[in-house]
């Protein structure tokens, strides 16, 4: 196409918007910032749907298909920023069946947009194809796998949640603007089975040597939950009746696994129903009831997708007597798919309640012993590298270690027992799961949630373990007095300003009372006690202590 001198200006302008953003600060480039940041080009639309149809060749790696996205304009604007891996082509966009004019500068696509009156909805129609992103090692280093299984058919899984959607789908790839509803037409060699998220609506064969699968959400999902599952898949079901809550109708249960897996997964997956039950008590019914629950066998470990959780561990239950990625992907449901973080650098809130999770599957399948024993397990892992929060309004994803996940869960354990009370602790978390279901939350908004509903004084507790990479440490000193007496001296250092956290002790022989420190000195004396016998119930905490010498 010859371009208009209109056309030729409006290129140029296009450009210049992409490259004034300037010279990013170190460690980010623009594109970064241009994929992790709302700037104007994105904040005027609020996607209300995608009607994604993809076509995958397994055999030649390759995907094409289209995007219908449903957008609301919430205020007037001139250009729409879409975002799409540089290994994607975008073919052409239409809106109202006409080309629009874009530019594209490596994964960002700015559209000229023809005038939108605020609060009208529209459509934009994206036509794509290429081969995509091949993820190195799925899920940590994600993007699509093309494998082959024991059988030798064609076996395809995709998982993206560090990288986006944007790894192989033209959307608006940013945690904040979740679809409110999601349609997945995905067209496989007929051979085999395409499984995606939400509903089977219907499969139809196109006559080309391909079978559409038509998949529907009706729930808000984040972007990269949308997944695909192409194998030689055979299916079974079951149903899962609430157990703590009047619904009317069961949750149905639904597993896709290779074929010469079946009978093995019959028997594995039975424990879904135990977890249900557990998660059901403690954070409500399961969030997608109507779109059902799904277990799908992928080439890889395993990945949260909504209703379509991915699962690879080779039907392997840990010396607790569960399948770990069960447990914990399962998790997610609640943690990071209906409760989803607005920016990645707040992927604690998903990762930090999903790893706590299994301390409270093991508590309410054992017994609180139990639990305890199995956050041991997980404290052994933690690191304090670098603070749970990562830099926000930018394409954050490097978080040097697992501590989101395990001194997350430990975080959690210690406010626990900072709120010393069982009852309101597991009544709070079943009002958090229900207060923000399906909705997109701060760090701000979980910390004030949970200040308001225990009446503790928390914010500074959730302020050091998020920011701070090091521990706090409860310094004391133990000195002989008269009467035989102990003076007991001890306060917080190595913390944020303000910060206050109780902690038990032995402050009488064999009785553990609450101590009540700060960061200034504070002075008791212990009654008849022995220095060798004055012990701080670290166990429980997540803190480390430091005794002065004399």
């Amino acid at each position: 196409m010859i371009l208009s001198k209109r056309n030729l200006l409006f290129l140029f302008y296009l450009v210049n918007c992409l490259n004034s953003f300037g010279h990013p600060p170190r460690g980010f480039d623009k594109y970064d910032y241009l994929h992790g940041k709302l700037n104007n080009n994105r904040t005027w639309f609020d996607v209300t749907m995608y009607d994604i149809t993809l076509k995958v060749t397994p055999d030649k790696k390759h995907i094409q298909g289209h995007n219908n996205i449903s957008y609301k304009v919430l205020k007037p604007a001139n250009l729409m920023q879409l975002d799409i891996h540089g290994l994607i082509k975008i073919d052409s966009i239409l809106y109202d069946h006409k080309h629009l004019n874009f530019i594209r500068d490596s994964s960002i696509i700015l559209i000229k947009m023809p005038h939108q009156r605020k609060n009208s909805n529209h459509q934009l129609l994206v036509y794509f194809s290429g081969n995509p992103l091949i993820a190195k090692k799925a899920p940590w280093d994600g993007g699509f796998v093309f494998t082959k299984d024991s059988s030798g058919n064609d076996w395809v899984g995709l998982a993206c949640q560090g990288l986006g959607a944007s790894t192989w789908l033209p959307c608006k790839d940013h945690l904040s603007d979740e679809a409110d509803s999601v349609n997945i037409n995905l067209q496989v060699p007929s051979r085999l089975i395409g499984v995606s998220n939400g509903k089977l609506i219907d499969s139809v064969n196109l006559n080309n040597g391909y079978t559409e699968f038509r998949w529907q959400v009706r729930y808000p999902i984040n972007n990269y939950n949308i997944t695909v599952n192409i194998g030689n898949y055979k299916h079974f079901s079951d149903e899962y009746a609430a157990k703590y809550n009047n619904i009317n109708k069961p949750l149905s249960l639904d597993y896709y696994v290779l074929d010469y897996n079946l009978s093995k997964a019959q028997k594995h997956f039975e424990q879904v129903k135990t977890m249900m039950a557990c998660y059901e008590k403690y954070f409500g019914p399961y969030p997608f009831w109507n779109d059902g629950y799904k277990l799908v066998e992928t080439p890889y470990w395993g990945m949260e997708h909504q209703s379509a959780v991915s699962y690879g561990n080779d039907y392997s239950n840990t010396r607790w007597d569960f399948d770990f990625i069960i447990i914990h992907e399962s998790a997610h449901e609640w943690f990071g798919n209906s409760i989803t973080s607005s920016d990645p650098a707040e992927l604690w809130l998903h990762e930090s309640f999903t790893t706590h999770a299994e301390a409270v599957f093991v508590e309410c399948n054992m017994d609180k012993d139990a639990a305890h024993k199995y956050l041991k397990m997980q404290k052994r892992n933690i690191e304090n590298k670098q603070p749970l929060l990562g830099k926000s309004n930018v394409y954050f994803h490097d978080f040097e270690d697992n501590d989101i996940y395990y001194k997350g869960s430990w975080m959690l354990y210690t406010i626990r027992h900072v709120i010393d009370n069982d009852t309101i602790w597991f009544n709070s978390l079943l009002d958090y799961c229900n207060t923000f279901k399906y909705t997109n939350i701060s760090t701000k908004q979980c910390i004030d949630f949970w200040i308001n509903r225990t009446g503790k004084n928390l914010a500074p507790i959730f302020e050091q373990y998020l920011t701070q990479a090091n521990l706090p440490i409860l310094e004391y000193s133990l000195t002989p007095g008269e009467n035989e007496m102990l003076e007991l001296k001890y306060r917080w250092v190595n913390v944020v300003k303000g910060f206050e956290m109780p902690v038990e002790a032995t402050i009488s022989k064999n009785d553990y009372q609450p101590l009540a420190p700060t960061t200034k000195w504070r002075v008791v004396d212990l009654n008849f006690l022995d220095p060798k016998e004055f012990k701080i119930k670290t166990e429980y905490y997540l803190i480390e202590t430091r005794q002065l010498k004399n």
